[in-house]
């Protein structure tokens, strides 16, 4: 059997059993620049350029503005006495990860991949950080011209609410919170990885990827006024492809990530690296109905990337906030090798 057929039937086999799964709702964050940061979502892309480390922070403030009138009686619309303004109640991520690749001397290409990935999620008073060791083993294809990756991340969730203040409708309510509670679990997440150098005439450096986050669906059980309140970590399935077009002193990156939990997400990108220096590009964001344009601009020097990205909302909460902000910066460098061995020789005498 052909090699290069049998990993892609492997490669959708996977595939097909991550889609088999169900999800309950959106939790994981999302990222407007997915393409640059595959890491945070697919374990599998872990050491996805040979021979260098690379390393990615993201900032992700959404809605910015977006604040929860409290102060503001439900029914009458008139302010309440001794009523308070919580602003930062948006939805706010940091996305950090590292990852490079393992090469013994003996091998042609890299066999494996390691990495680690941190976020911390904030919306309204619950808080969600993420700590995730990753590895992924490498399968080459045609020398090196392809790879299929499969990836495994294991780490730890912690979830739980932040000075929550929460305006009671029932004060004596159980479940919910009034000081500070989080509890931590296990979590583990599976992907899978496909890249090739070249797909027909027109496109370079092609990929396709699929995922699935929090597989043991973690439970949480938070005490909250002598109340046990469970919490559960729904599972979340990606897929992914994206290429590069090259056109002369441009590139053309388009890509598309499907995301499933409760309903289907999906997230459109196309950007223009012009003369690998500056790189603009719009985005589209479905959840549901539209849920928002996305304006990219980015900046290349060297193994160092920059990208901002404004989002337009298209959905019901542009009636109180139309600013989603994200800012991205990457950088990639190559490890020493260390210093050859030079010939041990005993000087002569002449030359003491």
């Amino acid at each position: 059997m052909n090699m290069r057929y049998f990993t892609l039937r492997t490669f959708l086999v996977v595939v097909t059993l991550l889609v088999g799964y169900m999800a309950k709702a959106q939790q994981d964050p999302y990222y407007s620049h997915f393409k640059f940061v595959k890491q945070a979502y697919n374990p599998a892309t872990v050491g996805e350029k040979d021979d260098y480390i690379c390393m990615s922070l993201l900032q992700h403030n959404q809605w910015l503005g977006y604040q929860d009138n409290t102060w503001v009686d439900r029914e009458t619309q008139q302010p309440i006495q001794g009523g308070t303004i919580e602003k930062n109640v948006a939805p706010v991520t940091t996305n950090f990860n590292i990852s490079g690749n393992i090469k013994p001397e003996a091998r042609p290409y890299p066999i494996a991949g390691v990495g680690l990935s941190v976020y911390n999620d904030r919306i309204g008073y619950m808080k969600t950080q993420a700590f995730k060791g990753q590895a992924a083993f490498f399968l080459p294809i045609q020398g090196n011209f392809a790879r299929l990756s499969l990836g495994v991340e294991l780490g730890f969730s912690q979830f739980g609410y932040v000075n929550p203040n929460f305006r009671f409708k029932h004060p004596n309510d159980p479940r919910i919170p009034t000081q500070n509670v989080s509890a931590s679990k296990f979590d583990v997440g599976f992907g899978a990885y496909y890249k090739q150098a070249r797909l027909g005439n027109k496109f370079d450096d092609f990929y396709v990827g699929a995922s699935l986050s929090h597989l043991n669906g973690a439970n949480y059980n938070l005490i909250i006024q002598n109340t046990s309140t469970p919490y559960t970590l729904a599972q979340h399935i990606y897929v992914g492809t994206g290429a590069k077009m090259d056109m002369g002193a441009n590139v053309l990156e388009p890509a598309v990530l499907i995301k499933y939990n409760s309903k289907l997400q999906i997230d459109l990108n196309c950007t223009v690296l012009n003369n690998n220096t500056w790189r603009a590009g719009l985005g589209y964001r479905q959840w549901g109905n539209t849920d928002a344009f996305t304006f990219l601009l980015g900046y290349v020097t060297g193994q160092t990337q920059f990208g901002y990205s404004f989002d337009l909302t298209a959905s019901r909460v542009q009636s109180v906030s139309n600013n989603t902000h994200e800012i991205m910066i990457s950088y990639c460098f190559q490890p020493k090798a260390p210093p050859e061995k030079g010939q041990d020789y005993d000087k002569t005498p002449r030359e003491l």
